[in-house]
């Protein structure tokens, strides 16, 4: 210990708040110094110190290395008490900027302490090194050192609320444009519960769910993660306790945010009533900043629920309009089922999934493309509405000119939705549709038509269409002749692999067919 240790801890009294009644996580403070006595000293005449109901705990550095290497592991401490003579006249002053450039530790708070002030004149060091205080250690009593520590911490706790609150920002940025991209209920639940997680840098344990009247038996779980992972769809009380079943139920119908020791609840507003809550398991009670954080996300996420809302209400309208369009071409074929253009879509819609599991179609079969199939599908034959019905309605086989003027549906229907889709911007279920009008005549082996297009040169939406709308129109009945039995049907798509059909389209429309147990 050096002369002016001897003045470091000078007899004084020292009031010291009380230890709060219940521990609370620690300050970190780290004593970097070459003298162990000051370190044994430094604890002694803190170890009642608390501030905000925290008390401290310090680790001891005998070296400004040994000091990094802690820094480095622990970037949670608040305060260093830094002496400026270890292993070099100004091992300390050096150790300074490493900690703020290095490692890039804004926040830490550094109070330097030297026992030889001419050696780092005050001044100087103060305006040289982004230090917080300068202590002689003849003047640095144990009043004063607590008093020092209070200002530290309290400045600390200020930065790192900033800090906290500028990241906790950010996240909300990035949790808003990942959850405003998603376009399904259950997508958006599963991504809700993911970043209310991360915002409030919480393990992804929780769930959201929605009512279905105020009685337990009618809340439904939208989506759900650890402990309720694998529960979506399920009733509340199905897959929870009682008593946390009972503190959802509540939130939902008080319409109010319920913030616990262990876990929260979230209400989620919307502008038409249609309200929601998460739940998360926190393990500890959020902060005031955390809450914070988590009503602006909250605030967010209700109008994404919104949005969503009025994409569904907007695809049930396109929807509705594109079964009337495609009600026209039906209205050509009386007979034709009726709902031909919905079993030909839901079909499409399978083979189309299943084709996503393939690792040559993965990248193609994307979530655009499954909404574009479902709807541009039903529009595939909308050109027959220009085919004269003594062609459609004919019993016998049609001569040339009849085929003809049938064949000319194909482009005559993508005309009619290529003009249409010029009103919109982008990719869209009526340029989709019209790719797939002009060319599900087409054929594997070329010799299809209008173009006599082959292999993989034909849409691959068209392909799939061309299996389902075979095996649609084989099974149900015609004015001509009577539906052919399912076995048959599958007889006739299984010897078309390869010549009228993709055989992978095929693969998948037969594992569709497993699906359906109509194959075994």
């Amino acid at each position: 210990m050096t002369a002016g240790d001897d003045f470091l801890f000078q007899d004084e009294p020292v009031e010291a708040p009380p230890a709060p009644a219940a521990v609370a996580k620690p300050w970190l403070i780290l004593i970097v110094d070459d003298d162990p006595e000051v370190h044994a000293m430094t604890r002694l005449v803190m170890k009642k110190f608390a501030y905000n109901g925290r008390p401290v705990q310090f680790l001891s550095a005998y070296s400004a290395e040994e000091a990094l290497q802690i820094l480095r592991n622990d970037p949670g401490i608040a305060m260093i008490l830094l002496d400026v003579v270890m292993e070099t006249d100004d091992a300390g002053l050096r150790l300074v900027p490493r900690i703020r450039e290095e490692l890039g530790n804004d926040a830490v708070r550094i109070i330097l302490r030297t026992g030889q002030p001419g050696q780092a004149p005050e001044d100087a060091v103060i305006h040289g090194y982004d230090i917080n205080d300068y202590k002689a250690k003849t003047e640095l009593t144990a009043q004063k050192l607590g008093t020092a520590t209070v200002a530290a911490l309290r400045s600390y706790e200020h930065i790192t609320a900033l800090q906290r609150s500028r990241q906790g920002m950010e996240r909300i940025i990035g949790a808003s444009t990942q959850i405003f991209t998603l376009r399904t209920v259950d997508r958006f639940a599963e991504a809700v519960v993911r970043e209310l997680s991360r915002v409030l840098d919480l393990p992804e344990d929780g769930l959201i769910c929605v009512p279905r009247g105020l009685a337990k038996s009618d809340a439904q779980i939208l989506a759900g993660s650890g402990r309720h992972a694998g529960s979506a769809g399920m009733p509340l009380v199905a897959t929870t306790d009682p008593e946390l079943a009972d503190a959802v139920l509540t939130v939902l119908r008080e319409r109010r945010h319920d913030y616990g020791d262990d876990r929260v609840i979230l209400w989620l507003r919307t502008a038409d009533g249609r309200d929601a809550a998460a739940c998360l398991h926190s393990g500890r009670p959020l902060d005031e900043l955390e809450r914070r954080l988590a009503e602006v996300l909250v605030a967010k996420i209700s109008v994404g629920f919104d949005n969503l809302h009025l994409y569904d209400q907007l695809k049930k309208a396109h929807k509705a309009t594109v079964i009337a369009l495609a009600g026209l071409a039906e209205y050509k074929d009386p007979d034709g089922g009726g709902d031909h253009v919905l079993r030909l879509s839901r079909l499409v819609t399978e083979i189309a999934f299943i084709l996503r599991t393939d690792p040559d179609y993965a990248a193609q079969v994307d979530d655009e493309f499954l909404d574009l199939i479902t709807m541009g599908s039903m529009l595939y034959d909308i050109g027959m509405v220009g085919v004269p019905d003594r062609v459609t309605m004919k019993q016998g086989a049609l001569d040339g000119d009849e085929r003809a003027l049938m064949q000319q549906h194909c482009e005559r229907g993508a005309a009619i939705l290529e003009k249409a889709s010029r009103m919109v911007e982008g990719s869209n279920y009526l340029s989709f549709g019209a790719a797939i009008a002009r060319t599900h005549q087409e054929r594997w082996d070329g010799t299809g038509y209008p173009k006599g297009l082959a292999g993989t040169d034909i849409p691959l939406a068209a392909r799939i269409v061309a299996v389902a709308d075979v095996f649609d129109a084989l099974t149900h009945r015609r004015s001509w002749r009577d539906a052919v039995p399912v076995a048959e049907a599958l007889k006739t798509i299984e010897q078309g692999a390869g010549s009228q059909f993709d055989p992978a389209v095929v693969r998948a429309f037969f594992r569709v067919m497993q699906g359906r147990g109509r194959v075994r």
